[in-house]
């Protein structure tokens, strides 16, 4: 019978290229990665010595018995050790437990005694044997096969039991891979003469590569550093290893306005540049998480500080110096990051602590403390509550009345979010309001807010009669969709009410963010009649311009301008000039967060008409709103 020795060429010349590929590729640390590489080392070496034994049985003369002996029993034992290895890679890919000592030794009993067959295969000669003419298998030689394809199977079963933790991708590939090695065994089984086990092994190692081990797709492209998704597996395995490691996070905040000075070019030049700097310190543990975000990973205390006192150095050298990343960033530092539990907590804390930095310009430093855990647990308890609270409509709305001071009474109100945790108790407004933004849930609890509102006003038509409108805040999210301005009207239109009776207020912030989108929603709002307020005014940078780009008919005055003028001169007349300017270009002003007589009527000699604050009324539950509003009436009869 002749001997095809075609498609082990082949396979060999496969390896090559992959081995060739792969060992100049940049190495990743995960334990699916090293048993890849274990993988494909043994499958090379596996398909060398069955090229080596078959040259040895049809080239070499039977006077090389040892050699023709020797080299049989190697491949014999890679043939063994494979299938046990395929089914310890699926297993890594499939969880980043590791798996126990226990779990590994009843894994490999059925491989440990098939070693043990090969091993006394020259005595008992059960697999195969020669003699002085030819190869011949022996009565057990079908074993190999059946150990193949049953650690495939078994392989197969492992990720159908675990297919939720492996993404559709990869178990795609997978199938891939099991068909391959099952296919290429199958036919050998069949046709001996025809050595396709090989061909099949280095086929599923290409695929294995191509798919799920390939270091290029866990890779970003403009720094060469790995990827966030990477970053994750690692973390992940770490964590259930129960090994220590520390994070340091750099943060090019000022990069977005860094692309709109300089350009995107000059941005991207400072991104390759950092990840530079920060690979010379520590390695290829440096990751590049968000567009703006790195991430350094150490395991030592020592290294850690180290690692933290040359980044502080790199980001504080001056502009002119070559060696600089002149940019400030925020460096966030965790220590015992493994605490935290998975990969994505540890990302979301350090988020969490570089929303704590104060942006003043330059480079911050801050690190993690129990003050901050504890407030980040805080912030996620509230995070996971938002879902419940929106699915059963826990929000409430109050009502902050605004009251006229030529009128002397209360002219319109301004609609509150609130939310009470059952075991947190009140939650602040602005934490919910910004967990919702982030996780993008804000634009629901709107609709919530907006649906309350109105079945209040359908239901107290009294009030409809007393007040000018509601004033109902907006978020940004709510303003970027191209049907955001038509969705909220829509919900006006189904309860039947004016258009006049509400008012959306609209914060500095988003106004400065000046956009299309955001003049397209602002015109269909001045379109349908209703009036919009911009909200905060003097918290930020926005400008006589930014007002004037956008149809307000009303300006809120922040509470941070009224601090000090009724001490400092400078302060007061700041504040006046605001007003007059404003009054001038026909604006109405409402002036928020006052508390005291002295600046009320402060305020009453500017000619600031409304006031809204603690001086006159609280935010208030509907109940008490109506109370007051009810004695207001009997008061002025």
């Amino acid at each position: 019978m002749t001997t095809n020795l075609h498609y082990l060429i082949a396979g060999m010349a496969v390896l090559l290229v992959v081995l060739w590929q792969y060992s100049h590729q940049r190495q990743m640390d995960d334990r699916n990665s090293l048993m890849f590489r274990r993988l494909l080392t043994v499958v090379s070496l596996d398909v060398f010595t069955e090229l080596v034994s078959t040259c040895f049985i049809l080239y070499a003369p039977y006077s090389f018995g040892v050699g023709r002996m020797l080299s049989n029993t190697v491949f014999y034992l890679f043939q063994a050790i494979l299938p046990l290895m395929l089914l310890y890679y699926v297993c890594t890919l499939c969880s980043s437990r590791v798996i126990s000592t226990g779990t590994v030794l009843r894994m490999g009993i059925p491989t440990i005694v098939l070693v043990f067959i090969i091993l006394t295969n020259p005595f008992t000669e059960k697999l195969f044997y020669f003699d002085s003419t030819a190869y011949y298998h022996g009565p057990w030689y079908l074993l190999l096969y059946v150990s193949a394809l049953l650690h495939i199977a078994a392989a197969a079963i492992f990720v159908a039991v675990h297919r939720d933790a492996v993404s559709r991708r990869n178990l795609t590939a997978l199938l891939t891979v099991f068909l391959l090695a099952a296919f290429g065994i199958a036919a050998q089984a069949v046709n001996p003469a025809v050595l396709t086990i090989g061909f099949g092994l280095s086929l599923s190692i290409l695929a294995m590569y191509l798919t799920i081990n390939n270091p290029c797709a866990c890779m970003d492209s403009l720094t060469g550093l790995n990827d966030k998704q990477y970053l994750l597996r690692r973390m992940n395995e770490l964590t259930d290893a129960h090994k220590a490691f520390h994070i340091i996070t750099v943060y090019a905040y000022q990069l977005d306005h860094m692309n709109k000075v300089s350009g995107v070019q000059s941005g991207d030049e400072f991104l390759r540049r950092a990840a530079e700097h920060m690979q010379e310190i520590a390695g290829r543990n440096v990751f590049r998480v968000t567009g703006k975000r790195f991430l350094l990973l150490t395991f030592s205390l020592r290294e850690y500080e180290a690692c933290l006192t040359s980044l502080r150095q790199v980001f504080r050298t001056q502009p002119d110096d070559e060696q600089a990343a002149p940019s400030p960033v925020i460096l966030c530092g965790v220590v015992g990051a493994e605490k935290l539990g998975t990969g994505g907590l540890v990302l979301d804390y350090a988020e969490y602590l570089e929303s704590l930095a104060a942006r003043r310009g330059g480079t911050e430093v801050i690190q993690n403390d129990r003050k901050n855990r504890d407030s980040f647990y805080y912030n996620k308890q509230v995070e996971q509550f938002l879902h419940r609270a929106i699915d059963e409509d826990l929000f409430e709305v109050y009502y902050q009345p605004v009251y006229s001071l030529h009128q002397q009474r209360f002219v319109t109100l301004e609609a509150l979010s609130r939310l009470r945790h059952p075991t947190l108790g009140w939650i602040s407004p602005d934490i919910f309001i910004r967990l919702a933004e982030k996780n993008r849930l804000i634009s629901q609890i709107t609709e919530l807010q907006l649906r309350r509102v109105c079945r209040f006003l359908r239901e107290n038509p009294a009030l409809r009669a007393s007040i000018a409108n509601v004033k109902i805040n907006l978020s940004p999210l709510d303003l970027i969709h191209s049907d955001g301005g038509s969705h909220l009207i829509r919900i006006l239109d189904e309860y039947g009410l004016p258009y006049s009776c509400f008012q959306f207020e609209i914060t500095e912030t988003v106004a400065t963010e000046y956009s299309a989108s955001l003049t397209r929603v602002a015109e269909s709002f001045q379109a349908a009649g209703i009036g919009l307020c911009l909200d905060d005014f003097g918290s930020g940078y926005a400008n006589l311009n930014t007002v004037m780009q956008l149809p307000f008919s009303v300006i809120k005055l922040d509470r941070s301008l009224l601090f000090h003028i009724c001490t400092d001169k400078n302060a007061a007349l700041f504040y006046q000039s605001i007003v007059s300017a404003f009054c001038r270009l026909g604006y109405r002003i409402i002036a928020e967060g006052v508390e005291t007589q002295e600046e009320m009527e402060l305020l009453r000699s500017w000619n600031v008409d409304m006031i809204q604050g603690y001086y006159f009324s609280r935010p208030l539950p509907p109940s008490e709103l109506l109370r007051l509003l009810t004695e207001e009436a009997v008061e002025q009869m």
